[in-house]
């Protein structure tokens, strides 16, 4: 304090500070572990555009279409974000319980030690999918492949195949 002034604070040493902040309590996290202190549940946002399935609920694991395939999170999982392929969303509120089905078209999820957070474009509960609805929708999808006149309707109609056959596959169907 000699006559030398504080440097000012610029945006980016805001940000570094922000940074600094967040990566200490991440790393606080991290070393915790499932110690007493780590919660006994994981905290599970799963939501669609126009509503949340469920929002910030205590359960024991869901288990999550990946792009790189399947996976389960339970409390203490690593850090990850990954995008998520049609098929099905599993949660299981308490442990030994049946696990709730959704089938998903797609999305995101966001996962930390503590909670995870899931957004999709759609979601149905795979008992109000209709065996039949997907069979049909699968062959109408599958003539549109094979009579698109271009690569757009192409695209269009495989993204809608590729669907109907995830959700057969979720059902058990064989197409």
């Amino acid at each position: 304090a000699l006559g030398r002034e504080a440097p000012p604070v610029t945006r980016s040493m805001m940000i570094a500070r922000r940074l600094a902040t967040q990566r200490s309590s991440l790393t606080a996290i991290a070393r915790r572990g499932l110690s007493d202190a780590a919660p006994a549940k994981l905290s599970l946002t799963f939501s669609v555009p126009h509503a949340a399935v469920c929002f910030e609920e205590l359960v024991e694991s869901v288990t999550l279409p990946g792009a790189n395939g399947e996976y389960g999170v339970t409390v203490g999982h690593s850090p990850l974000v990954e995008e998520l392929k049609p098929g099905v969303v599993q949660i299981v509120r308490a442990a030994g319980s049946p696990p709730e089905k959704y089938f998903v078209s797609g999305g995101f999820a966001f996962t930390d030690p503590v909670k995870t957070e899931v957004s999709v474009a759609e979601a149905v509960k795979l008992d109000d999918l209709d065996a039949e609805k997907v069979r049909a929708e699968y062959a109408k999808a599958k003539a549109a492949v094979d009579s698109a006149a271009d690569d757009a309707a192409k695209a269009d109609a495989t993204l809608a195949m590729d669907t109907a056959k995830a959700m057969g596959v979720a059902l058990g169907l064989a197409l």
